[in-house]
């Protein structure tokens, strides 16, 4: 019976390492990929309304081709939901750490957790407010990007929920990065370790300077109404690119 019982816990330990890699690797691929492109598509704004257009534009191919839906539920959306809720259940299945470590050790621990619940809840509100998956939001437009977002940031509370949201999803995964170097056992030792915590600060600035720069734009800029000629000149040069590529 001791036999059977230990056979079992191991075998359940070996599930657990493995759910835990895959939590691991999730929160860099693709939801941290997701996360990158988002945020340097959302830049782009900076440098005006035609470079945030032709950003959105690239990425709007995928519609014309019918598989943008698709490529959102099934390497953005399952894998957001997948990494957020095991991130919920490991957090409250496991016991509390301090002591384990050090005081910085013990506010990362701490941070990368709430972090992860704040853009939980940052997710579903950003989804609601633009997205077809939560409907009662406004009506996105891909055609007319820049007017569309400016619309969502009109609200007096918008702006200040965007850049807490943002920020804390870029905390976690800047610490996420790091932490999963080290659970992967590419950053062995202290030095290897504190080198990987600058680049992965250096990372996260970037990134939340790319969001903030973002919604600053948003909020401040004069939004230009789209040009339907244009854009319809524009789609109609990708139809016959298509085309080409078919035939």
């Amino acid at each position: 019976m001791a036999d059977v019982v230990a056979e079992a816990g191991a075998v359940g330990d070996r599930y657990h390492f493995l759910i835990r890699r895959l939590h691991s690797l999730s929160g860099i691929v693709p939801v941290g990929v997701f996360l990158c492109i988002h945020l340097s598509v959302n830049a782009s704004i900076v440098a005006g309304q035609d470079a945030f257009q032709y950003a959105v534009d690239q990425i709007h191919k995928l519609d014309n081709l019918g598989i943008l839906k698709a490529v959102e539920v099934l390497f953005i959306f399952v894998p957001i939901a997948f990494h957020a809720l095991l991130g919920v259940v490991i957090w409250l299945s496991g016991h509390q750490n301090m002591g384990t470590y050090r005081y910085c050790g013990n506010v990362r621990y701490t941070l990368q957790r709430w972090t992860g619940i704040v853009a939980i809840v940052f997710i579903l509100v950003h989804l609601w407010q633009v997205h077809w998956i939560i409907p009662g939001g406004i009506d996105f437009d891909a055609h007319a990007a820049a007017a569309s977002t400016v619309e969502a940031l009109k609200a007096p509370w918008a702006a200040p929920v965007y850049v807490i949201g943002l920020l804390c999803a870029v905390y976690h995964l800047a610490n996420g990065i790091w932490t999963f170097l080290i659970t992967w056992g590419v950053t062995i030792g202290p030095r290897a370790q504190a080198k990987s915590a600058c680049v992965c600060g250096i990372i996260g600035v970037v990134l939340a300077l790319f969001g903030i720069g973002a919604v600053v734009k948003l909020k401040t800029m004069d939004v230009a109404a789209p040009d339907p000629a244009a854009h319809n000149q524009s789609h109609t040069a990708w139809i016959d690119v298509a085309e080409d590529v078919e035939s």
